[in-house]
């Protein structure tokens, strides 16, 4: 009986742990690969712009805001030569609209409707492309880089948060539980 107890206690320890050690590591892996400024990213062959919140084809989240006018700084700067729009087609579908307005010109563009998470994001990165700059929040980056190192990318991650965002708390909580996934997610595909 005691035997038992001590595992099934053991179990749900490293159960909670797994979150919070999960995170902990992959922020320390990211930390070298992050810039909080465009003026000091290197320069990449493409930016990849993750994909958030679209409400409707012209209306997008802050979150994705500061995401594609971090893109739209870096193309600007000649830090990359190209944007990949990649999420869900609807999010898609407003980035394309987004960074169109703001004059950036469709040969300057790839998209990917089928990023319908940060994992399938990753991986529908073109083979074509080894160096790349992924734009994402601070909270983001660690899991969106695991997987981009993972699959063999050179990536850097740089950091788009313009502003305070409401549900920041909810967005870390999210990242919490993800990070965990995405640990079991490639350890099992190994």
């Amino acid at each position: 009986m005691k035997k038992g107890f001590i595992t099934i206690g053991t179990l749900l320890t490293l159960f909670l742990a797994l979150p919070f050690a999960s995170m902990i590591w992959m922020k320390a892996m990211a930390a070298p690969a992050m810039v909080e400024k465009v003026k000091d990213a290197p320069t990449e062959e493409i930016a990849v712009v993750l994909g958030a919140a679209a409400y409707n084809p012209h209306q997008i989240s802050p979150i994705l805001q500061d995401r594609l006018d971090t893109a739209l700084e870096l193309l600007k700067a000649k830090k990359v030569s190209k944007i990949l729009l990649t999420g869900a087609e609807n999010e898609v579908e407003a980035m394309g609209n987004y960074v169109q307005e703001h004059g950036i010109r469709e040969d300057q563009l790839l998209r990917d409707p089928g990023g319908v998470n940060t994992l399938a994001s990753i991986q529908n990165i073109p083979n074509t492309y080894h160096n790349v700059a992924i734009v994402s929040q601070r909270f983001h980056l660690p899991r969106a880089l695991f997987y981009a190192r993972e699959r063999g990318l050179e990536a850097i991650g740089v950091v788009a948060d313009r502003r305070e965002y409401t549900r920041i708390f909810e967005f870390k909580k999210r990242e919490l539980w993800a990070a965990s996934k995405a640990i079991l997610e490639i350890g099992f595909k190994r």
